[in-house]
């Protein structure tokens, strides 16, 4: 499921108190709450939360504003401009980002609360001179092409409309980052982090992504990327239980720890993907090419691996008991303490491969005279 929610701002008689509204201390909120007043509706209450309430209080109240019509509006501004807390400025900032209204998109201007560091030039400048962090940068609309941005921290950066075409971010952490409208094409996100990072309306077309961390982030309908990222994203986010993903290309994919019971995968790409501890109990990988790919720890009972190339894998402690295996490869694969037990074996290619602590098909430690 995609994320395209567009707050929007109310146009009644947002201020006024409701019949629900409850306040308590003797006055109407129209006419001013008291200092002494505990009020729990309405704009005025949510005017007290933002300054009285503690943090958690204070960023659960800002999308209540967006309810109240202009007056609520300007409450999202005053807290964007002044409050206390940076991290209710920064939410007041993305909640009046979304917003096609000029005076939001001229306060998001004027009262950033993220870090200025001298645009493009200074971030490319700063990362020679071996600066690597950039969170909470402001890079709304730079133009970085090309840029070479390795292992550089841009945690809850704002990298709105950025040109980003072909940038190298290898293993760079982008956590919770605003790469909403971003032009990504080509960009090289191999082993980088993305987790929260706002991706709606960005271009990932040709976007590199082996070992890339998606969990959290947001799409869009306007997000546009090819079938395999989407997969991955698809796979990360919501998991893939009894889902048919046979034939498709999720070579190096990151799937650790992932829910894949009954999945079905038969044929699929599935080279040096990451699965470490995911549960594929039952699923169907007859044919797969699993060179190479780290199942350390998988849940493989039952699964369906006929004709699979596991050469090279890695399968230390990796669950295949009653795995039907017949003529599967495993020459090279790395077995140790990995469980057979029940496994169907016929015509299984194992020359090479490491078997100390394995348990056989026959339930036993002791490797049979034909291994």
């Amino acid at each position: 499921m995609l994320s395209n929610s567009r707050p929007l701002v109310g146009t009644g008689e947002g201020s006024r108190p409701r019949p629900w509204d409850l306040v308590l201390g003797g006055r109407a909120a129209a006419g001013g709450a008291p200092a002494h007043a505990l009020v729990l509706g309405g704009l005025e209450g949510a005017r007290r939360r933002l300054t009285q309430g503690d943090e958690a209080v204070r960023l659960a109240t800002l999308p209540q504003l967006l309810q109240y019509g202009p007056a609520g509006l300007a409450e999202l501004i005053e807290a964007l401009a002044g409050n206390t807390s940076w991290a209710v400025r920064l939410e007041a900032w993305r909640l009046l980002s979304q917003l096609e209204q000029p005076e939001a998109e001229e306060a998001c201007r004027t009262y950033s609360p993220f870090r200025p560091v001298g645009g493009a030039q200074g971030v490319i400048v700063a990362y020679r001179r071996g600066e690597r962090n950039f969170a909470y940068a402001d890079l709304e609309g730079v133009d970085l092409q090309e840029a070479r941005l390795g292992g550089a921290n841009f945690y809850e950066a704002n990298l709105r409309k950025a040109n980003l075409r072909l940038c190298n971010f290898n293993g760079a952490h982008l956590r919770q980052a605003d790469l909403r409208q971003a032009n990504l094409q080509g960009a090289k996100l191999s082993g980088a982090v993305l987790q929260g990072a706002d991706l709606r309306g960005a271009d990932l077309r040709g976007a590199k992504v082996s070992g890339t961390s998606l969990r959290g982030s947001r799409l869009s309908e306007e997000t546009r990327l090819e079938e395999r990222l989407r997969h991955i994203w698809q796979l990360q986010n919501w998991g893939g239980q009894g889902q048919d993903f046979s034939g498709q290309d999720l070579s190096k994919a990151d799937l650790r720890g992932l829910g894949l019971r009954q999945i079905r995968l038969r044929g699929a790409n599935l080279k040096r993907v990451d699965l470490r501890g995911s549960n594929l109990e039952g699923a169907d990988l007859r044919g797969a090419n699993l060179q190479r790919a780290d199942l350390r720890g998988a849940n493989l009972q039952n699964a369906d691996l006929e004709g699979a190339d596991l050469s090279g894998a890695e399968l230390r402690q990796a669950q295949l008991q009653g795995a039907n295996l017949r003529r599967a490869d495993l020459s090279r694969a790395n077995l140790t303490q990995a469980n057979l037990e029940g496994a169907q074996i016929e015509g299984l290619k194992h020359s090479g491969s490491q078997i100390a602590g394995l348990i056989f098909p026959d339930g036993t430690p002791l490797k049979p005279w034909w291994w």
